[in-house]
């Protein structure tokens, strides 16, 4: 049997694997990118964030984008689905100067333009094709792929996964997860024509609707389609005993600032559900085996930080790769480390920020105007994307963390009437 070789198996051809099949194969390693579905195919998570623009750039593909006619994104608002709060958040106000806009893409364009251009680079790619299995070799892996005309087996130095969620293969790697602090979310989404948008630039920020026990994002990705999904829990979702796409259309009836940006508008696709949304992986690296993207942990999206976090830990993890192949070693346990290290801490900057988002009280404050202690332009930044906290960023977040656990006794900031949310009623289940 004919075994090709690689120095690189890279498994997963999204925005991760696309990222680092690039940074690898420019480097001169041999790469091949094996990716289960056909390109282009339908994805959520459309919202780019202003601080990852400058990783893009780095691997030559910003052009490439800039001129695929997306939309323009400024911005985010934030609004109580009550109608009894909003927000703007405008990026070019950030204490971080450079994070004025990015950009909202179509991810079926989006993700092929990234994995045509590692494929313009040298990287091999192969599509429809599935890594079923996975051994451990004296200096490197085997792979068994499996494509439409069989099965091949392939050898590689290093395995980048970027395989996202999916188990298909079994890897012990991914098998231990962090405990998790936020309760099980769902998401039931769609897309949509006829969604009201604001004038001018705000046209193309992302808007999320607070609600009781989770949220809406509606996020344009042209002129006429607009991404809507709806965020709960997995037990709220189980209570009402709706189908959900009557969950979907109930809660947007329910609430006054939903249905008057939805009213008229219509889905162009069926309804998709998609669970086990916040979780990461105890170790993202060990030996010649490197997890990136959703492979190695994903937050809530509330702050669009998926794509970003999957180019920002393509690159580390491209990185250590190449420096460690040029040695002709495996990953040392303290590179392994420090890998998991600073890839959690950087998601962590989310983390905190979206469990603000879900208590009332400190959502209260990131809502609030005029922040205290000029609090303001530092989390703008943090929601444009800059989890690097440097020290005028830092203290700023951190005073900004105290100030919502203080808010829950003394109210700093004022508060906001949660009046007439109430989650949706559990409808009976009809007799048959």
């Amino acid at each position: 049997m004919t075994i090709h070789d690689y120095d690189v198996l890279v498994i997963g051809g999204g925005p991760a694997g696309s990222n680092a099949a690039w940074r690898t194969q420019n480097a001169g390693l041999r790469t091949l990118v094996v990716e289960k579905e056909a390109f282009p195919r339908f994805r959520i998570g459309e919202s780019l964030l202003p601080h990852g623009n400058a990783l893009l750039r780095e691997t030559g593909v910003w052009p490439k984008l800039e001129n695929a006619g997306f939309i323009e994104k400024y911005g985010a608002s934030f609004l109580l689905s009550n109608g009894a709060a909003s927000k703007e958040v405008v990026f070019s106000q950030a204490i971080v100067p450079g994070l004025d806009k990015t950009l909202q893409v179509d991810r079926a364009r989006f993700d092929a333009i990234l994995l045509d251009h590692a494929r313009e680079a040298g990287a091999e790619v192969r599509t429809r094709t599935s890594v079923r299995s996975l051994s451990i070799e004296a200096e490197g892996h085997r792979a068994t792929l499996e494509t439409a005309d069989g099965t091949v087996d392939v050898s590689a130095r290093w395995i980048i996964d970027a395989s996202g969620r999916d188990h298909l293969f079994p890897v012990e790697l991914k098998r231990a997860l962090d405990p998790s602090e936020q309760p099980r979310r769902v998401a039931i989404y769609n897309h949509f024509r006829g969604v009201s948008r604001a004038l001018g630039k705000a046209a193309g920020n992302t808007v999320i609707v607070r609600l009781p026990d989770g949220w809406f994002w509606i996020i344009p990705i042209d002129a006429e389609r607009t991404s809507v999904g709806f965020v709960t829990t997995a037990a709220a979702m189980r209570a009402t005993r709706a189908e959900p796409a009557d969950l979907f259309n109930r809660t947007v009836a329910d609430s006054p600032a939903l249905s008057q940006l939805m009213a008229g508008s219509a889905p162009v696709m069926d309804f998709h559900v998609t669970g086990d949304y916040s979780y990461f992986r105890q170790r993202l690296a060990a030996g010649r085996l490197v997890l990136v993207g959703d492979a190695g942990g994903f937050f809530d999206p509330i702050f669009s930080s998926g794509v970003y976090m999957a180019a920002y830990s393509a690159k580390l993890a491209a990185e250590m790769v190449v420096r460690a192949h040029r040695g002709k070693r495996a990953l040392s346990p303290r590179e392994c480390r420090r890998y998991s290290a600073h890839v959690k801490a950087h998601a962590s900057v989310f983390k905190k920020l979206i469990a603000s988002f879900y208590d009332n009280d400190s959502f209260a404050v990131f809502m609030c105007a005029q922040p205290p202690f000029t609090l303001g332009p530092a989390i703008t930044a943090i929601v444009a994307g800059h989890a690097t906290l440097t020290w005028p960023i830092r203290w700023r977040f951190y005073v900004f963390l105290l100030v919502c656990r203080l808010q829950r006794r003394f109210p700093l900031v004022p508060r906001i009437d949660f009046a007439g949310m109430e989650t949706v009623a559990p409808q009976p289940v009809p007799a048959r």
